[in-house]
């Protein structure tokens, strides 16, 4: 078939979500930085998607003032804070683009990131991950521990596309954006999510920039809740742990009631007392426990799933058209 000459065909648009939590001090190097973006990719259509996960000092305003009118920008504004993983389903839902980069409002990832992120859609991945080679701003104890949860999830979650070390940002294209928005779960790590549909995934590593406004809000406490969610939410390696723990308790048990025995048999006089039994009520009633209360997680979750909440609220849409008014394409146009 012959293409008419007069046809143009469109120029792919880009969306850049950045989930933003009280990032005021952020939002004027993020706006020029989407502008130095757009103009270094100049085959490329570009908007900004900033989700509000419940500020309190005027970042969307901001966004919203300062918005580049030489491309579309979109401001989210959820109803409260919701927590990052579902600021980025919220800009997911919100995008129009043939892919989406998802960055950080602390401008820690440095531009050259996001050119590597075009290259590998470019070369045809349809996820590009970008990977933390050295990183800033945080304690040896926020450090070992993400350490440590990426190799137990990355072990035990059988997930074999997920980045070892911890994905930082991440670009896909529009098919996989279309199948997070089937995925309704509750207790929600986004990322894994992504890692779990396949497709064709690579990755970029980068050196991370120190921030310059402001501190991070993944504190520790966030940082846990989310590493248990995410293990109960793919991987049964805590249900098994208990199992294994209370085969262990109970081979315990056996070769202490071997050991009685022996001594009672060579003619060892065993002396009564408490401290023994204490003993080993203590560790039985602990061990009963900690296997209803991991069990207690699972039911939580189910519970979760089964009242059918929205995954997060949103407030309102703000939107400043670019120079042609509209977007690419519309939530309609998807397939």
């Amino acid at each position: 078939m012959t293409q008419n000459p007069d046809e143009v065909t469109p120029r792919r648009l880009v969306s850049i979500i950045v989930p933003a939590l009280d990032e005021a001090p952020n939002v004027p190097g993020l706006i020029e930085r989407f502008g130095h973006l757009a103009r270094a990719h100049p085959a490329y259509d570009f908007e900004l998607v900033v989700v509000d996960d419940g500020s309190v000092d005027g970042t969307a305003d901001l966004v919203v003032a300062g918005a580049d009118p030489a491309h579309r920008t979109v401001v989210v504004r959820l109803a409260r804070r919701f927590g990052s993983h579902y600021a980025i389903s919220a800009g997911f839902e919100a995008c129009h683009g043939d892919a989406a980069i998802v960055l950080g409002a602390d401008l820690q990832e440095p531009p050259s990131l996001i050119d590597d992120f075009i290259a590998g859609w470019e070369s045809g991945s349809e996820v590009v991950w970008g990977v933390r080679r050295t990183r800033t701003g945080r304690s040896w104890t926020q450090e070992a521990f993400s350490k440590t949860f990426s190799v137990l999830f990355t072990r035990y979650a059988d997930l074999q596309n997920y980045p070892a070390e911890g994905p930082s940002g991440v670009l896909v294209d529009r098919c996989v954006i279309d199948e997070v928005a089937k995925m309704p779960e509750h207790n929600r790590n986004v990322l894994a999510l992504i890692a779990w549909l396949g497709f064709t995934q690579t990755r970029v590593d980068y050196d991370q920039v120190a921030r310059t406004h402001g501190q991070s809000r993944w504190t520790r406490r966030r940082m846990l809740q989310l590493a248990v969610d995410s293990l109960i939410q793919f991987s049964s390696m805590p249900l098994r742990l208990c199992t294994f723990a209370g085969l262990g308790v109970a081979l315990l048990g056996v070769l202490y009631a071997i050991f009685l025995v022996v001594r009672v048999l060579v003619g060892v006089e065993t002396p009564p007392g408490w401290s023994t039994v204490l003993v080993a009520v203590l560790l039985l009633g602990g061990m009963q426990l900690t296997v209803v209360g991991v069990i207690g997680e699972y039911l939580w979750r189910a519970v979760e799933e089964t009242r059918a909440r929205p995954l997060f609220v949103v407030r309102d849409v703000r939107t400043v058209p670019g120079p042609d008014g509209s977007p690419r394409r519309s939530p309609s146009d998807r397939p």
